[in-house]
């Protein structure tokens, strides 16, 4: 980057030192509503209580990946621009960060079997697509397992994308080809 920017960022050096009893305070509070109550009442969790900590929790992570997203694209629009005047790339276009798309992890789902159930009717109804379930390499994540399932079709191993419930096999289209 230029010697001339200088990104500034929240200064933490000097903290509220009250932060963690306002923080603990706000919790119990916004925890009633997802029946957080008895939780912190008694201080004895169990698993409902704890994926509804997870669910109380996981905003914040995600309002702090766009922040990341920001400085990331802040970031890369400086680089690239210098890679261009380099020579190290080619002519980057004004609106290139519009296409750049940073992946983060997802909270895990505790009952898989229910959310692939949930995936699959997303699907079905097309209130879903791949790059939403797969993240923005989806095409070669799918084309990766059109390549196994020939695979094991060829060395006759069966598999689990072709059975059914009752057993049997699946018939329809077998082939994922890449859109132009």
């Amino acid at each position: 980057m230029p010697e001339n920017y200088k990104m500034e960022l929240l200064d933490t050096k000097h903290p509220n030192s009250n932060t963690p009893e306002f923080i603990n305070w706000l919790a119990s509070r916004a925890a009633a509503p997802l029946g957080l109550s008895q939780q912190f009442a008694t201080l004895k969790a169990d698993g409902a209580s704890f994926r509804s900590e997870q669910l109380m929790t996981w905003p914040v992570f995600l309002e702090a990946q766009k922040f990341l997203e920001g400085i990331l694209d802040w970031v890369i629009v400086r680089w690239a621009k210098w890679a261009e005047r380099r020579g190290i790339i080619g002519k980057v276009p004004e609106d290139f960060v519009n296409y750049v798309d940073w992946a983060w992890p997802k909270m895990d789902e505790i009952d898989q079997n229910a959310w692939q159930d949930a995936v699959d009717k997303g699907l079905r109804n097309m209130t879903m697509t791949y790059k939403d379930i797969l993240g923005p390499d989806y095409k070669e994540k799918l084309l990766q397992a059109q390549a196994e399932i020939a695979w094991m079709k060829n060395v006759n191993l069966p598999h689990p994308a072709y059975s059914m419930i009752s057993g049997g096999e699946r018939t329809g289209v077998d082939e994922i080809t890449e859109a132009e």
